[in-house]
C-alpha cells in the first residue's frame, strides 16, 4: 500500500510533464498552421465588385425583370415541381454569404428541354427543365442553384450594369438614374436595353464565372453536399449532351481549370463531410417530369432591340465613352452596347436581330499577317472577311489620313442594309494601334446620309486612342 502511494506522484508527474509536451507541439502546430488557416478565412471574404446599386435595388429591377421574362418565357405551372425546387433553392441560399437575407430568392422552372438556367439580380433564379432532367442526383441541380446564387450574392448583374452605364452616363447624373425612384428598372432598360434573351444581365465574364462557382462550392459544402457536384455536372452535360448545352456555355463561359479550382477550394472550406448527393425526394420530382408530356417547341426567340426603318434623330448633345483603350463623343439618346473586343454606338432601333442599320462600330482585329503587317493589307484582310458575311459589300474608294497624327486609311464603302430594299454606304477608318487593327465604321443607309454626316464627323473628331 505504502508503495502504491508514493508512485502515484511520480506517475502524476509524469503525465504532467507528457501534457507540457502535447501542449507545446500543439502550439507548434498552431503556428505552423496558422498562415494557412488565416488564408483560408481570408479566401473566404467574398466580396461583390464596383456597384452603383444597392441591394434593395437588385431586388426592385430583378423583380421588374422577371416580370418580363414571366411573359417570355413557357414557365412549367406544376405546383409539385416549383414546391420541391423553392425548398430546395431556399435551404441552399440560406447559406449565402453576403447577407442573403436582403435578396427575394424565387425559383422557377422554365419548360424547355435546353440545359440552362440564369439569374436575374435580387435573387430571381430560373432553372430550365432540361437541367433538372439531365441531372444525376440532387447534389449536382443543388450545384446549378448555388452557382446561379452566387451571381446573385456577388451582385454580377448590377455590377455589368454599373460598369455599363458609367462608360455611358456623366456622373451628375447616375445618381438620378441609380437613386430610389420607382422606375428605376426603365430607366436602367432605357440606357442599356431591355430583358430580352440577349440581355446585359445574363452574359458573364470567365472570372464572373470563376466567381460563382467559388461561391457555389461554399454554399453546397455549407449545406452538407458533396462540393464536387457542381463542376462535375457542368463536366458531364458538356459530353452528354453536346447540342443541348450550346445555350448554357454561351451564357456561362467556361473558366479555365474550373475542376482544379473547385477541387483546390474545397479542402480551405473545411474537412470533409459525410456529403449527400442524392435524395427519393429528387428523383421522385425527376420522374414526374419525365412522364410529362416533351416541352413546347421553342418560339422564335425575343430581341432586346427591334430594328426600326425611322429611328430617332440623333441628339445634338453628346455623352463621352471612355473605355477598351479609347475615348469617343456620341448622341445622348443612342445607347453603347460594350463586349470584350467591340463597341456599337446606336440610336433605339438601330440594331436589330437582322444587324446593324445605324450608328456606328468599333472593333479591333489581329490579322494574321505576322509581325511585320502593315495597315493596307491588314485593311484588306478585314474586307475579305467581311465579305464573308455581306456579299454584296463593295470598295467605292479608299484614302489615306491622319487620326489623331497615327496614319489610317479612310474606305467608303457600299452594301446592301439590313433594312430590306435598301443599300447603306458606310465609312470604314482604320488604323494600327499596338498589336490590332482598330476599325470605325459609321453606318446609315444612303438615304439618312445627309441627316447623319455631322453626326458623323463630330464622332471621327472626338475619337481618341489612350
Amino acid at each position: 500500500m505504502l508503495k502504491e502511494t508514493l508512485r502515484a506522484p511520480r506517475e502524476r508527474s509524469h503525465w504532467r510533464r507528457v501534457g507540457k509536451t502535447l501542449l507545446a507541439l500543439a502550439m507548434l502546430a498552431g503556428l505552423v498552421l496558422a498562415p494557412r488557416a488565416a488564408s483560408a478565412i481570408e479566401r473566404l471574404k467574398f466580396k461583390p465588385g464596383f456597384n452603383l446599386f444597392k441591394p434593395a435595388q437588385d431586388v426592385q429591377l430583378g423583380r421588374e425583370a422577371s416580370g418580363q421574362a414571366d411573359k417570355q418565357l413557357p414557365l412549367l405551372n406544376d405546383p409539385e415541381v416549383a414546391r420541391y425546387v423553392n425548398n430546395l433553392g431556399r435551404r441552399l441560399t440560406s447559406f449565402a454569404p453576403n447577407n442573403s437575407s436582403d435578396y427575394a430568392w424565387q425559383f422557377k422552372v422554365v419548360n424547355s428541354s435546353d440545359i440552362n438556367a440564369f439569374a436575374l439580380p435580387g435573387g430571381f433564379i430560373y432553372v430550365n427543365r432540361g437541367a433538372i432532367e439531365a441531372a444525376e442526383d440532387e447534389a449536382q441541380i443543388a450545384g446549378v442553384i448555388a452557382h446561379e446564387s452566387g451571381h446573385v450574392v456577388m451582385r454580377h448583374g448590377t455590377n455589368q450594369a454599373s460598369k455599363a452605364m458609367l462608360a455611358q452616363i456623366p456622373l451628375a447624373i447616375l445618381g438620378g438614374i441609380a437613386g430610389e425612384s420607382s422606375s428605376l428598372a426603365s430607366q436602367v432598360f432605357a440606357q442599356l436595353g431591355g430583358f430580352g434573351v440577349n440581355s446585359w444581365m445574363l452574359k458573364n465574364s470567365r472570372d464572373a464565372e470563376k466567381q460563382a462557382d467559388e461561391v457555389g462550392t461554399y454554399i453546397l459544402y455549407q449545406a452538407g453536399y458533396d462540393p464536387h457536384a457542381m463542376a462535375q455536372f457542368f463536366e458531364i452535360i458538356q459530353k452528354k449532351y453536346p447540342q443541348r448545352t450550346l445555350q448554357f456555355f454561351s451564357d456561362h463561359p467556361v473558366p479555365e481549370n474550373r475542376i482544379k479550382d473547385v477541387d483546390r477550394e474545397i479542402p480551405l472550406l473545411g474537412p470533409p463531410k459525410d456529403w449527400t448527393t442524392d435524395s427519393p425526394d429528387f428523383q421522385a420530382m425527376k420522374k414526374r417530369l419525365l412522364a410529362m408530356p416533351p416541352p413546347p417547341k421553342p418560339k422564335a426567340a425575343p430581341s432586346a432591340s427591334t430594328l426600326s426603318p425611322n429611328p430617332p434623330a440623333p441628339s445634338g448633345r453628346m455623352l463621352r465613352y471612355q473605355g477598351g483603350g479609347l475615348t469617343i463623343n456620341y448622341p445622348e439618346n443612342w445607347q453603347a452596347q460594350a463586349r470584350e473586343d467591340s463597341l456599337s454606338l446606336a440610336p433605339p432601333g438601330g440594331i436589330g436581330d437582322e444587324g446593324q442599320a445605324f450608328g456606328a462600330s468599333i472593333s479591333r482585329h489581329r490579322p494574321g499577317l505576322g509581325g511585320g503587317w502593315g495597315l493596307v493589307d491588314a485593311t484588306q484582310q478585314l474586307l475579305d472577311s467581311m465579305r464573308q458575311s455581306n456579299p454584296h459589300l463593295r470598295v467605292i474608294g479608299q484614302t489615306g489620313m491622319s487620326l489623331r497624327g497615327r496614319p489610317a486609311l479612310s474606305t467608303l464603302l457600299e452594301n446592301d442594309s439590313p433594312l430590306q430594299g435598301q443599300k447603306e454606304r458606310d465609312r470604314l477608318i482604320t488604323v494600327r494601334d499596338a498589336d490590332s487593327l482598330l476599325a470605325l465604321v459609321f453606318i446609315a443607309p444612303e438615304s439618312f446620309q445627309k441627316a447623319y454626316q455631322s453626326t458623323f464627323d463630330s464622332m471621327l473628331q472626338s475619337f481618341e486612342l489612350q
